[in-house]
């Protein structure tokens, strides 16, 4: 029996790593859907095709449309979370100003995103 010599990682970094990996992952299935409504738009003929008849023009619009405000959140969690990580080795009470100031710069975004993409 060897003795551990690897490094203890704590739990908070651990669940940032987490969020991290699931908000690229569903960044990239977001992105996937973008593209694909998107040659739904411009290519109708070819998704409609595909799709067996079950995605036309307007149908490829309204999913186009509506993926954009997952698309923002998860492209702000998964850069927010990346930030936060680069500070992790900061004492606890920076910690909690970054911590603080990054989630006001998300739903400032977030806030300003919505605002354009529903109010305006």
């Amino acid at each position: 029996m060897g003795i551990n010599t690897s490094p203890v990682i704590p739990k908070s970094i651990l669940l940032f790593r987490r969020i991290s990996r699931i908000s690229a992952w569903l960044l990239l299935a977001t992105v996937g859907v973008l593209i694909i409504s998107g040659w739904g738009i411009t290519h109708t003929e070819i998704i409609y095709k595909a799709t067996f008849h079950l995605v036309d023009r307007r149908l490829a619009d309204s999913i186009h449309r509506a993926t954009n405000l997952p698309l923002a959140f998860f492209f702000l969690s998964h850069v927010l979370t990346n930030i936060r990580l680069l500070f992790s080795n900061k004492k606890s009470r920076d910690m909690r100003i970054i911590d603080s100031v990054l989630i006001v710069i998300g739903l400032i975004v977030m806030g300003l995103f919505i605002y354009i993409e529903y109010i305006v």
